[in-house]
C-alpha cells in the first residue's frame, strides 16, 4: 500500500491504564515502573508498519501540570513505552505530547487537532485520505474528525460510549477492542482490494453482525412482550426502503407473534392526503393521533439515521417520536449511523454498526431485516410456528 500516516493515542491504546484499587480510579502511568504494554500492541504496531503505515504518537499528558507528578517522570514513562515497543520490534516515527490541562489555553490538547497538525507538519508528503487516528477516547475521535482523517475507536461497544459519541456528534469508521484487531482490519482492507465486491460486502455484513449489541435486542424483546401482555398495539414506522420493512414486519408481528400491529405507510390514501393537506413533517404523528396512540402502545422505528431535526432528515419520524414521548408510549428502534433521535429517546434500540462509510444504508437496511426476524423468532415473542418450519417438521415425521 502507499505509505500512510497513522496517529496513535498512547494510554489505553499502546500501554495499559493503571488501576488505583484504593480510590477505584483508572489513570495513566505516572512512573516508568507502572508501564505495561497492552496485549499484542507492540507486534501490532510492527505489523502496521509492514503494511506501509508510519506510526506517530499523539498523547495528552496533563499530570505534571496538575501537580500529581513531575514532567521528568512523564518523559521517563514515555521513554519506557518506546523501549517496550522497540523490544517487540516496533518503532514510531515521532511523539507529540501535550502537557497542558483542559483549562489551559492551548491549541494542542485533544479534542483540538493541534498534535495531529504538529505531526503532519513534521512528516510532509502524506495524503489525509489515507491517514487514520486510533484512540480509546471520544476526544481522540473528535481530534481525528476535526483534522479530516478517518478514525478507529478502541473500546467496548457499549451504550454509554455510543451515547457520548452521539452527544459529541462523532462516529468512528471502525470500532474494536485493541491494536491486534486494528492490524487485522487493515490486512482485511488490503485483501479486499483483490477480492470480488460480493466477498467484500458479505465480509462487511459479518463484521457488522458481530458488533451488534445483543443486550439491546434482548431488551427490545422483553419490552415488546410487555406491550403485548398489556394489550397494547404496535405501530411500525419507516421511510423509503424502511417503509417496505415496516409493512413486512407488521405482517410478521401480527401473524407470528399475535400483535395488533399497524403501519401508516400501508394506507396510501390517508398518508398522501395528510402529506398533501398538512405537510410531510406531521403525516405520521397525525396518523398516530387519529389512531389514539396511548401509553399502552409502542412504536418500532426502522431508519438509517433515526431522524434528525437539526439536519432536517426524517422529521416525520421525529414528530412521531415526540408524540410517543408525550403519550408515554414505548419506543423501540433498529437504526444505523449514530442512531439519531430514535436512539436518544428509545426504551431499547439496536444500532447497526458502521463497517463501511460507503455502504451505511445497504448494511443498515439489510441487517434491520435480520434483527426484526430475530425478534419475531424470539421465544419471548413467537407464538406460532412459521409455515416452512412446520412443513419441514411434518415431512420428517
Amino acid at each position: 500500500m502507499t505509505p500512510a500516516l497513522l496517529f496513535l493515542d498512547r494510554d489505553g491504546v499502546l500501554n495499559e491504564m493503571v488501576v488505583d484499587p484504593e480510590h477505584g480510579t483508572i489513570n495513566s502511568p505516572l512512573h516508568p515502573d507502572q508501564v505495561r504494554l497492552r496485549p499484542g500492541a507492540g507486534a501490532a504496531v510492527a505489523g502496521l508498519a509492514r503494511l506501509g503505515f508510519v506510526p506517530v504518537i499523539v498523547s495528552n499528558q496533563p499530570a505534571s501540570a496538575k501537580g500529581t507528578t513531575t514532567k521528568a517522570n512523564l518523559e521517563a514513562v514515555h521513554a519506557r513505552v518506546l523501549e517496550l515497543l522497540a523490544a517487540d520490534g516496533a518503532q514510531v516515527a515521532g511523539s507529540y505530547i501535550c502537557f497542558h490541562r483542559s483549562e489551559d489555553a492551548c491549541t494542542c490538547r485533544k479534542p483540538k487537532p493541534g498534535l495531529l497538525e504538529q505531526a503532519w507538519a513534521a512528516h510532509p508528503g502524506f495524503d489525509k485520505r489515507t491517514a487514520w487516528m486510533v484512540g480509546d477516547g471520544v476526544t481522540d475521535i473528535q481530534a481525528g474528525e476535526s483534522f479530516g482523517v478517518k478514525t478507529v475507536f478502541i473500546g467496548a461497544y457499549k451504550t454509554d460510549a455510543m451515547n457520548l459519541m452521539a452527544e459529541k456528534k462523532v462516529q468512528p469508521n471502525f470500532w474494536c477492542k485493541g491494536l491486534p484487531e486494528v492490524l487485522q482490519f487493515f490486512k482485511d482492507q488490503g485483501a479486499k482490494m483483490d477480492s470480488s465486491f460480493t466477498q467484500v460486502f458479505l465480509e462487511e455484513s459479518i463484521g457488522a453482525i458481530k458488533n451488534i449489541d445483543p443486550v439491546q435486542i434482548e431488551n427490545m424483546a422483553t419490552g415488546l412482550a410487555e406491550v403485548r401482555k398489556g394489550g397494547g398495539r404496535l405501530f411500525i414506522l419507516g421511510v423509503g426502503g424502511s417503509a417496505g420493512h415496516a409493512s413486512h414486519a407488521v405482517n410478521d408481528f401480527r401473524k407470528i407473534c399475535g400483535f395488533e400491529a399497524y403501519c401508516p405507510t400501508d394506507n396510501v390514501s390517508e398518508l398522501t392526503a395528510r402529506i398533501n393537506d398538512d405537510g410531510w413533517e406531521t403525516c405520521f404523528s397525525g396518523w398516530l393521533e387519529g389512531s389514539r396512540l396511548s401509553s399502552k402502545d409502542a412504536l418500532l422505528i426502522f431508519s438509517v439515521g433515526g431522524g434528525n431535526r437539526e439536519k432536517n432528515v426524517s422529521t416525520s419520524l421525529v414528530r412521531a417520536l415526540e408524540l410517543a414521548q408525550a403519550r408515554d408510549a414505548k419506543i423501540f428502534g433498529i437504526v444505523g449511523k449514530d442512531g439519531g433521535y430514535t436512539k436518544q429517546v428509545a426504551d431499547a434500540c439496536s444500532l447497526i454498526p458502521i463497517v463501511s462509510d460507503k455502504r451505511i444504508t445497504p448494511h443498515t437496511e439489510g441487517l434491520a431485516a435480520v434483527v426484526w426476524h430475530l425478534l419475531v423468532s424470539h421465544p419471548a415473542l413467537q407464538l406460532k410456528e412459521t409455515k416452512w418450519e412446520s412443513v419441514a417438521k411434518s415431512s420428517t415425521q
